[in-house]
């Protein structure tokens, strides 16, 4: 990866002409498509798959409920890794090297991708510090800070368009 797009994930204002300096167009999108089915699958397996699960298998109490969201998280997670890099080579294989930068240079224009995977990454990090901070598992910080980040990021976004409208 690239120092601007570091630069990008974290903020600062960048030019047009910093913008499209994409050096590694392909890693960026490699990147980009992992990154989101990681998310996708983190929060699918907590908010909706596992604890659907648990109601239908049992037991039905809140702890069950809790664990079974923390455990559907990280299998999600784990799902996410190897299925990024497929999806993009299944929607990538046919491009050249300008399909990759096009689509690199957009994303990184996107400000609502930026900023959803920033806010990810913002409380996964946290949820993770917090977790090992307090003794806690990591993974249950991983699971639920990134969800909550996620969707509060989401959230952000949802805001932040309907006002300029």
């Amino acid at each position: 990866m690239s120092s601007t797009w570091c630069k990008n994930m974290a903020g600062f204002k960048l030019g047009d002409e910093d913008m499209q300096n994409v050096k590694s167009p392909s890693a960026e999108l490699y990147l980009h498509v992992t990154l989101k089915t990681i998310q996708a699958a983190t929060l699918l397996g907590a908010v909706m798959i596992a604890p659907i699960f648990r109601a239908v298998k049992g037991p039905r109490t809140l702890d069950a409920i809790r664990a079974s969201a923390i455990a559907g998280g990280l299998y999600g997670a784990a799902i996410g890794v190897p299925l990024g890099p497929l999806m993009t080579y299944g929607m990538m294989r046919k491009s050249q090297t300008e399909g990759y930068y096009d689509r690199s240079y957009r994303l990184r224009c996107n400000r609502n991708q930026v900023r959803v995977d920033r806010g990810w990454l913002f409380g996964a990090v946290v949820g993770m510090g917090y977790a090992a901070a307090t003794g806690g598992p990591v993974g249950a910080g991983y699971v639920l800070g990134s969800t909550a980040g996620l969707l509060a990021i989401s959230a952000y976004n949802t805001t932040t368009d309907n006002a300029s409208k």
